[in-house]
This record gives C-alpha cells, sequence and structure tokens, in this order.
C-alpha cells in the first residue's frame, strides 16, 4: 500500500508512520500545498497512493482546500483514462470539534473518514481493517 501523511506537526507524522510502517512505503508533506503536489505527482507517474491521512488545519492550504484539488485530480486524471487512478481512501485528521469541518470535509471533499487527535493507534488500525486496506 502506498501511504501520505499530511500533517504539519512532526511529532504527528513521525507517529502515523510508526504505526503504518509496516503496511506499506509512507510519504510525507508538511502542509496542504505540498501535499497537492506530492499526491498529483504520485498520479502523473501513474502511482497513485492508496490511503492519506490529513490535517485540517495546516499552513499554505488548510486540509479541506487539499482534499478538494486531490479529489479533482482524481477525477481529472481517470477522464483521461490516460493515467492510472482509482480513489485514495483519504481519512482527516482533525483536533477540531466543530461538525461543520467534517461535513464539509465528507459532503464537499468525499473524504473517508475523520480521526480526532491525539490519534488513537488502534483506532486507526481498526478502521483500517474495516475498510480491507490492512489484513
Amino acid at each position: 500500500m502506498k501511504i501520505l501523511i499530511v500533517e504539519d506537526q512532526l511529532s504527528i507524522q513521525e507517529k502515523l508512520r510508526f504505526v503504518l510502517e509496516e503496511y506499506g512505503s509512507i510519504d510525507t508533506a508538511d502542509n496542504g500545498r505540498l501535499g497537492v503536489e506530492v499526491f498529483c505527482g504520485a498520479i502523473d507517474n501513474r502511482s497513485p497512493y492508496d490511503l492519506v491521512l490529513m490535517d485540517i488545519q495546516m499552513p499554505e492550504m488548510d486540509g479541506q482546500a487539499a482534499l478538494k484539488k486531490m479529489r479533482h485530480a482524481e477525477i481529472e486524471a481517470a477522464k483521461s483514462r490516460t493515467k492510472k487512478c482509482t480513489l485514495a481512501f483519504i481519512i482527516m485528521v482533525t483536533s477540531l470539534e466543530d461538525p461543520a469541518h467534517l461535513m464539509e470535509a465528507y459532503l464537499k471533499g468525499r473524504c473517508n473518514g475523520y480521526l480526532t487527535k491525539p490519534v488513537d493507534s488502534n483506532e486507526l488500525l481498526t478502521k483500517l481493517r474495516e475498510h480491507a486496506l490492512i489484513p
């Protein structure tokens, strides 16, 4: 599995990497703009991500905007049929307790789930198992 972690806090990046390292290759980006660049580059190289974990509040571009751009890139790639692209499983990671942010991620960004900070490793792994992303 190919995994992208888009998170501006290094400690959270490292925790997620530690939990997921046995399940695939992991790349990281420390802001939304860079996350979109890495994500789109993988699509262009015909090696899209299977899983993205992304913070909602980040510098340069927030997770909501990055999520929309990522989904748009996937749709455009699918239309062109010259690039291999399936929809990534995207989980938003947030410390926000505001349901409006989560509804926007689900309805407008088409995320697949969310986790609250601090991230519970067991909850993350359970969510991935429920969706058959890991054994």
